[in-house]
């Protein structure tokens, strides 16, 4: 019981201070000022938006993977073709979210120009949190999108083999007063790191979460983890992760499938594949006017009559919006078992941690 307790326990940790120790970690082990600060604001959006498994959590495993050289520490990151409106970029095994960063960057530079981008991405790494990089789209009064592959995780529907990854993708829309919908999802029940987290606290999973290797379902974290996640949906889950790794991977020249490498090969670089789109609302209707359409259709489901027992209808990303000002306000909690190992990576890079 107090082994239990002591896993659930919670460190709330201020923002600011993540992101620092993280910029630290990371110049220590040889990315660039700017690819650090990249880096980190990834991480720590992440976890003020309450998507936790893509946060802090991931900076000692970033760390093992830059020193045994799966990750590169510095991006070179070049285009290989090019028109006005799209880009193949390849990031030649760098660190996912600077790759991902400057890749959406482009996309937003095309579609100012062209009304619309498609700028896709191979030899790149884990990208963190989907949503980070359409939402860079929405200050330019412009619609993003991010597709990107992932080590396989999945099976085909009526399958075993872990020939898919959960594939995830987002979709950032502006409005005007309300908060912009971001959609930013996975193509499986549940993301891997969820499980990962349940198995640090020495907690069963859902039931409907994942199948082990035998392909029967399991609450089970550990065996889980052995086995395969359910896709979102059964097989029309299967059918867009598929299409998600098309997109990507198959596009590209990248590694798709189970050739995508996964984050606990600290020397193997993932060959992961991304791709990123812009839509720039001016080249297809008037700006304000569009805003004021997303409000109105915005304050329509939120108005919309509630189920027995629902007292708030939610929009996507809506949730996600109101936990980064309570985050902000009152600090990120982290498990205790997560702050051990940032202390741990600091202790060993003689860095100071505030945690």
């Amino acid at each position: 019981m107090a082994e239990a307790a002591a896993a659930s326990s919670r460190v709330m940790a201020r923002h600011d201070q993540l992101e620092d120790l993280c910029i630290r970690v990371l110049k220590s082990l040889g990315v660039p000022g700017d690819e650090a600060e990249i880096t980190a604001k990834t991480l720590v959006m992440a976890n003020l938006r309450g998507v936790d498994t893509h946060g802090v959590v991931r900076l000692p495993v970033y760390a093992g993977r830059l020193k045994g050289g799966a990750l590169k520490a510095s991006v070179n990151l070049t285009t290989e073709r090019e028109t006005s409106a799209t880009a193949l970029l390849d990031g030649h095994d760098g660190i996912g979210q600077v790759i991902s960063y400057r890749a959406m960057q482009m996309a937003i530079r095309k579609a100012r120009e062209a009304g619309v981008s498609f700028v896709a991405v191979r030899h790149s790494n884990h990208f963190g949190a989907a949503a980070y990089y359409p939402m860079m789209a929405i200050d330019h009064n412009m619609i993003g999108i991010a597709l990107t592959n992932a080590s396989p995780r999945l099976a085909p529907t009526g399958g075993v083999d872990r020939l898919f990854g959960n594939n995830p993708w987002s979709i950032a829309v502006p409005a005007d007063k309300r908060p912009p919908v971001v959609l930013d999802m996975a193509n499986s029940v549940v993301a891997a790191g969820k499980i990962r987290i349940l198995q640090k606290e020495g907690k069963p999973i859902p039931e409907g979460w994942a199948l082990n290797e035998y392909g029967e379902p399991t609450t089970d974290a550990a065996a889980a983890l052995k086995g395969v996640l359910l896709a979102v949906g059964g097989y029309k889950g299967y059918g867009i992760t598929l299409m998600m790794d098309l997109l990507t991977g198959v596009l590209t020249d990248s590694n798709y499938g189970p050739r995508v490498k996964g984050m606990d090969q600290e020397v193997a670089p993932g060959g992961v594949a991304h791709s990123f789109m812009a839509v720039d609302i001016a080249a297809f209707t008037d700006v304000g006017a569009f805003k004021s359409r997303m409000d109105a259709y915005i304050d329509e489901i939120k108005s919309s009559q509630k189920a027995r027992g629902s007292e708030v209808i939610y929009l996507p990303g809506e949730l996600e919006h109101l936990r980064v000002q309570e985050r902000i306000e009152k600090g990120i909690p982290l498990q205790a078992k997560i702050v051990e190992e940032l202390r741990a990576i600091a202790k060993e890079l003689n860095i100071p941690t505030p945690l």
